[in-house]
């Protein structure tokens, strides 16, 4: 009965419904909007903050050259190992290569537990060291043995044993073995897969989920000189690429002026051509590191000075400074490995000196913008976890370099930090709804003590009205709130539009939908009941008189005061502790 006679004054008096529903309605769309705002605006962040990424991941190569060395290892007997028993190291070093490997260094260091039998070490059949200490693993620093230089095509047997003091298992706690070169510093496990050459590497990761392109991308530094046309050199510093017409055709910063990118040609930097006076079909040389000399046909100009992915630095120090070398050669990438990287090769296993430059080689990724149409926070994780993948295919000497995670995770602190200062912005917003809820609850309450007076008559007690109070609140701010969810949607969608609106994820709106519904009926919903509430009150204790005279709580008590000073100190608190600062990036 009582939801009954609530549901007909409703209707009965929908001015004074409607005026009423205004305060939340304004509550609702108010916080919703705030929030909607934030997230389709945190959805556009992510595209605003990939959009000048040159590359978005690099997986660079460390040791490109002096790769052809294998190293074996297997144990006689395997497996588990009792007290006092003896186990076999057996390793084989194979130069697989056509150029001789120099420095070769072996380390193999048995595991605690096992411990290595005195003059048990030879190479070919040949004693090392007969002594009571490891060759291969000796002195503070567990120092490896130099072979010294290991010829193209060689084969060395090294053996030695190991005697177990406590139980092991090979299996678990395995013989730590690896070699490192003079050409190749960083050092190779033992029973390590073969390297994949770069084009298998970058076909197997274009083939992930998620990932756009994967382009190979070679290139190397020659002293200067290195570029002649005819008696003519080009001055200064020489740089070679090696890529196709494929990373060409991708990158819109690589312009061929004049002619094409053919297999076995050139292209060739608008400086170096304006420099040398060369034009397209005539032949230039490039003298490689080894001493020998490059002559290739020349079939197009290129402008470079805009490829930041070609220039921009790989070394921390200097990271993504564009360095723009001016005199360029590019090469197709069979060419660029056949003469350029062979010629570093012999050039490594000739020369005392290490050579200061050696070619780098690496993939360009690019990702899927389809997969970015979501806030910052939700894109790092996508990227974030192709980079893994990236990283897991033929895991070896090499890194990534992820542009685009970096940035997304700036960007996806920024987006918090935006999240918090809106809400902090839309806090007196809401405190302006809630004032208004009061003002609509006064003026329902006044229209309706006629009504509750002659209820009370008919036997209508305290906990009836409070009932009916609760009811008509209850209904009146849920019909606001639709209302105001509504209205704060399509204000979010009309200031930021509804395509970016959309590019936020769905839990994410629908978490702000519910915090703003949450808010605003918190706000609005709790003066409607209380001011109703205290009519009420008043009326049943017949002392609307004095009441009305008396000054209200919150200027007895100073709250509007009270409250400004708390948002003053909260207001100095966030900006003392950076709460509205942005994230730097990288």
């Amino acid at each position: 009965m009582l939801a009954r006679y609530v549901w007909a004054d409703l209707v009965r008096n929908p001015r004074r419904t409607l005026s009423t529903m205004v305060g939340v309605t304004l509550g609702v769309g108010l916080s919703c909007a705030v929030l909607f705002f934030v997230d389709g605006l945190s959805a556009s962040m992510t595209q605003r903050a990939v959009a000048p990424l040159a590359v978005d991941m690099q997986r660079v190569l460390t040791d490109p050259i002096g790769e052809d060395i294998r190293l074996t290892q297997r144990l006689e007997p395997d497996g588990a190992i009792k007290p006092g028993e003896t186990v076999q190291i057996v390793l084989e070093l194979q130069n697989v290569g056509s150029l001789p490997a120099n420095e070769v260094v072996v380390r193999s260091q048995p595991p605690d537990g096992l411990t290595y039998v005195e003059g048990s070490a030879f190479i070919d059949g040949v004693p090392v060291n007969q002594g009571q200490e490891n060759p291969f693993a000796y002195g503070p620093a567990q120092t490896g043995h130099n072979l010294g230089t290991l010829p193209a095509g060689t084969v060395l047997t090294i053996k030695y044993s190991a005697t177990a003091t406590t139980p092991i298992d090979t299996a678990v706690t395995p013989i730590r073995t690896a070699f490192s070169t003079r050409e190749g510093l960083t050092p190779t496990e033992a029973n390590a897969p073969e390297p994949m050459a770069i084009a298998d590497l970058a076909a197997t990761i274009d083939a992930l989920p998620g990932v756009a392109f994967a382009e190979p991308l070679s290139f190397a530094d020659l002293t200067p000189g290195s570029l002649s046309f005819g008696d003519q050199s080009a001055p200064g510093s020489i740089r070679v690429f090696g890529f196709d017409a494929g990373y060409t055709a991708r990158d819109a910063t690589v312009k061929v002026i004049s002619g094409s990118q053919r297999p076995g040609e050139a292209l060739l930097s608008a400086e170096a051509a304006s420099s040398l006076g060369i034009r397209i079909g005539d032949s230039i040389t490039v003298e490689l590191p080894d001493g020998d000399h490059l002559d290739v046909p020349v079939s197009g100009i290129v402008d470079l000075t805009e490829a930041r992915s070609l220039f921009a630095s790989r070394k921390g120090a200097n990271f993504e400074t564009f360095v723009y070398v001016p005199n360029a050669v590019v090469l197709d990438a069979q060419a660029f490995a056949d003469s350029v990287v062979t010629a570093f090769e012999r050039a490594l296993t000739t020369r005392g000196d290490r050579l200061k430059s050696p070619p780098v080689n690496e993939i360009e990724i690019g990702i899927e913008r389809e997969l970015l149409n979501a806030e910052p926070g939700v894109a790092f994780e996508e990227t974030n976890a192709i980079a893994y993948d990236v990283m897991f295919v033929s895991s070896g000497d090499d890194y990534l370099i992820d542009n685009i995670s970096n940035t997304l995770a700036v960007a996806r602190d920024d987006a918090a930090v935006a999240k918090r200062l809106f809400i902090f912005l839309g806090v007196p917003g809401g405190l302006l709804a809630a004032m208004l809820a009061a003002y609509a609850g006064n003026v329902l309450a006044s229209g309706q003590r006629r009504e509750q007076a002659t209820l009370r008559i008919r036997g209508a007690g305290r906990r009836h009205l409070h009932w009916m109070l609760a009811m008509r609140v209850s209904a009146i701010t849920v019909a606001g709130a639709i209302v105001g969810l509504t209205v704060g949607y399509f204000s979010a969608a009309a200031v930021v539009g509804n395509a970016t609106l959309m590019r936020a994820t769905t839990g994410s709106l629908v978490l702000s939908a519910v915090l703003g519904t949450v808010g605003g009926l918190l706000a609005t919903g709790s003066a409607l009941y209380i001011t109703g509430r205290r009519s009420i009150d008043r009326e049943i204790n017949d002392d609307r008189s004095r009441l009305a005279a008396a000054p209200p709580v919150w200027r007895r008590w100073h709250l509007d005061i009270a409250g400004l000073v708390i948002l003053g100190a909260a207001t100095i608190v966030a900006v003392k502790r950076s709460a509205f600062d942005g994230t730097p990036g990288s």
